[in-house]
């Protein structure tokens, strides 16, 4: 008489008690940092992974920044912009870079969460220009989500040919379209706080889509 198979089953029950698809990806997110709808790249991204989430880029001349907005409460009243303010909402948080007059410095400030600004920035960053390009990422670690857990924002400095830079999340990508010559502030949650250090996956892409390169960009918080 030949025994009967029960592995399956016990298979199965295991599955249920551990959870086999834990590594499933999580559905991509529906909203921006501040609530707006997280819509898709209107470019087809050539070897961009699961749906795109296309982040909001605005930029205002230094000289035409409105009282109370993002871009003022990081220039703040002792600082000046050489060339546009660049505001950002992603996935994680905002941010604002600028650069400093004579284009030998970048600044940028940054908050995580709604997108408010009432609320104090959680991180700030300054990077030194040479031959008009920064010399590290910058990254800053002092920013926390919701649920206290760190975030990580860092500058990239993409090709002069790049119209997108593209970062890997699990499950999506999120696209920074590339504006004014100014570099790229992105945002992401593979941090290790013990080693002060954030790993990103960075690709970049021409105005048509065509990948032009893909890296990681694996950043160490600067002493």
């Amino acid at each position: 008489m030949t025994p009967t198979r029960h592995v399956p089953v016990a298979l199965g029950l295991v599955c249920l008690a551990t959870g086999c698809l834990h590594d499933s990806p999580p559905p991509p997110p529906a909203r921006l940092s501040d609530g707006s709808p997280a819509r898709p790249s209107r470019v087809a991204l050539a070897g961009a992974d699961g749906t795109t989430v296309t982040t909001r880029v605005r930029t205002v001349r230094s000289n035409a920044v409105e009282a109370g907005s993002a871009a003022a409460r990081c220039l703040g009243s002792s600082r000046r912009s050489e060339g546009p303010v660049v505001e950002r909402t992603d996935v994680h948080g905002t941010s604002v870079t600028f650069l400093a007059p004579g284009r030998h410095a970048a600044y940028a400030c940054e908050r995580a969460g709604n997108g408010s600004t009432t609320e104090p920035w959680c991180g700030s960053a300054f990077g030194r220009l040479e031959k008009g390009r920064l010399r590290d990422p910058r990254v800053d670690l002092t920013c926390r989500d919701g649920d206290g857990e760190p975030l990580a924002f860092a500058w990239v400095q993409p090709s002069l040919a790049a119209a997108y830079v593209v970062v890997a999340h699990h499950g999506y990508s999120e696209v920074y379209p590339v504006v004014a010559g100014v570099p790229v502030r992105i945002a992401g949650d593979d941090v290790d706080i013990a080693s002060s250090r954030a790993a990103f996956a960075v690709s970049e892409h021409a105005a048509n889509g065509r990948r032009l390169r893909d890296y990681e960009l694996d950043a160490a918080v600067s002493g």
